[in-house]
């Protein structure tokens, strides 16, 4: 019994140290992991931390991606009243253009109805010769009136004074035509008259290319026409008066008088040269 005790004993003794192995054992290789599962956990802090700052960053990007549209909306909504205010000042002022070319038009057919009549009377007014009564063909009616037409332009063709006032009509009516021709290309002043009758024998030149002369044989007065906008500080500007703002301009010459090579100033005209290229 005693020898059995003894054998219990030292079996427990051996499994006793035997455990104590195993823990001794356990406990060093959990000592080696322990370092390993600190780095693992600061590694998993650090990665936390990165993941936190993208989703940050994601965030305020998404911020701004939010404020980048509003002002993208507000710079279209701005884009389209700017667009529909600048179409309707278009239209309006298409609109004024219109009524003003159709004011212009029906102040010249005024004019030239005036200028008609004026002619007429002055024509009526000239003596007119004698002769024969004659009843012959239509023909001879025809021929009749061809040489009335010829002994009116002979009158015209002997006073330079009712030849400067015919063409002076002429000039205002027609203005704005010598105009839009000295806007396109042109050589001489011989161009640019190259409409006025020629019964009423015109005589041209052009000073700077800025205002074109007209006047007749005989007579010492000219008419002066701007063929583009004048700068103020041009010698040429005390000739004229600044047309009206807002209405159709009247193509109204200036009446010059030439001694000695100067041009003296007898009768301002109109600054009608608006809407022409700059000299």
């Amino acid at each position: 019994m005693q020898s059995a005790g003894i054998v219990l004993t030292l079996l427990a003794a051996v499994y006793v140290m035997h455990a104590l192995a195993q823990i001794r054992r356990t406990y060093a290789e959990q000592r080696e992991d322990f370092p390993r599962a600190i780095f693992a956990m600061e590694e998993f802090q650090k990665s936390q931390e990165e993941f936190n700052s993208f989703l940050r960053r994601i965030e305020s990007d998404g911020r701004a991606l939010q404020k980048i549209t509003l002002q993208l909306e507000v710079a279209v909504a701005d884009l389209k009243e700017t667009v529909s205010s600048s179409m309707k000042a278009a239209t309006e002022r298409q609109s004024t253009a219109v009524e003003n070319i159709r004011d212009h038009i029906d102040s010249q057919e005024e004019r030239l109805t005036k200028l008609l009549e004026s002619i007429s009377e002055t024509l009526r007014a000239i003596p007119q010769p004698q002769q024969p009564q004659q009843h012959g063909s239509p023909q001879a009616v025809r021929h009749q009136n061809g040489d009335h037409s010829r002994f009116r332009r002979d009158v015209l063709s002997q006073d330079p004074e009712l030849r400067f006032s015919v063409l002076k009509e002429w000039m205002c009516v027609n203005a704005l035509a010598i105009q839009h021709r000295a806007s396109r290309h042109w050589n001489s002043a011989r161009d640019l008259i190259a409409n006025i009758p020629p019964y009423l024998e015109p005589l041209a030149e052009v000073l700077n290319d800025s205002v074109l002369l007209v006047g007749t044989r005989g007579h010492s007065e000219v008419l002066a026409v701007l063929l583009r906008p004048l700068d103020s500080s041009s010698e040429f500007s005390q000739w004229f008066n600044p047309a009206s703002n807002g209405k159709t301009p009247h193509h109204i010459p200036a009446v010059l008088a030439r001694s000695n090579g100067q041009f003296k100033l007898l009768a301002k005209g109109t600054n009608s040269a608006t809407g022409l290229p700059a000299a």
